[in-house]
């Protein structure tokens, strides 16, 4: 479950550091198996009666064409949605409601039109938060992995590690957004979010090589999602002998 938190180290050091980590000869990273174990307070989870439930959807973004139109994953519960630019460094930016047109016809669907001076350069998502109908439940883990550094020899690992750590820590936050991830498939959902990152120790296990054992702890939320109508409050109510859904409630 730290996949998209691998993906987005190794991408940070290439990018941060890219005189060490790109090219031939440069170093590496690489990182060991992740192991984790369930929060004990919430290890037997147990599902809630279906209602209203948050959303996330990361939908692709091209900032040449910006408009789209884009459909959300699930049928939207009625309330605010909150439509943000995300970057590839995990940034979030909201857009204002005047850019953002939702389809009269398809509640699920809508447009982009950004505003007069909007910057979309950097930006190839949209964070998309709505409600919906599901049932859901949380459970925490406690994960441990270790990011490995290898290099030509012992001077380059020196200071690749060294600079590693300078680039993790003052991006520690970018690290944490871009690492959340949320997944639908068969009517369920699963969203990840990286509540904390801890540097815990590190070793060196040869001369061209080190290694930065680091802690997570991830909050998954589990939905099973439910019909368009399921969970939703009765509005009318039919009656003998009265006109029909003439009885509000």
């Amino acid at each position: 479950m730290l996949l998209a938190l691998q993906n987005a180290i190794d991408a940070l050091l290439k990018s941060a550091l890219p005189s060490l980590f790109c090219g031939a000869g440069g170093a590496t990273a690489t990182f060991s198996a992740d192991t984790w174990d369930f929060d004990r307070l919430s290890a037997d989870p147990i599902a809630g009666e279906p209602g209203p439930e948050d959303a996330v959807d990361e939908l692709g973004f091209d900032p040449a064409a910006p408009a789209g139109p884009y459909a959300l994953t699930r049928p939207p519960y009625p309330g605010p949605k909150r439509v943000y630019l995300r970057s590839m460094r995990g940034d979030l930016v909201a857009l204002r409601n005047t850019e953002v047109v939702w389809n009269a016809a398809d509640t699920a669907s809508f447009s982009v039109v950004p505003g007069a001076g909007r910057v979309l350069t950097g930006f190839d998502h949209l964070h998309v938060m709505y409600g919906v109908v599901a049932a859901a439940t949380r459970l925490k883990s406690l994960h441990q992995m270790a990011l490995h550094i290898t290099a030509a020899d012992a001077e380059q690992a020196e200071r690749a590690f060294a600079l590693s750590l300078a680039v993790l820590v003052m991006n520690r936050e970018a690290l944490v957004r871009a690492a959340s991830f949320s997944w639908t498939a068969g009517g369920y959902q699963a969203d990840g979010t990286l509540k904390t990152l801890r540097l815990t120790s590190g070793s060196s296990p040869d001369a061209a090589r080190r290694t930065l054992a680091l802690e997570a702890e991830v909050e998954l939320r589990l939905e099973r999602l439910l019909c368009d109508d399921a969970g939703r409050p009765i509005e009318r109510m039919l009656s003998p002998a009265r006109s029909p859904g003439s009885k509000t409630v």
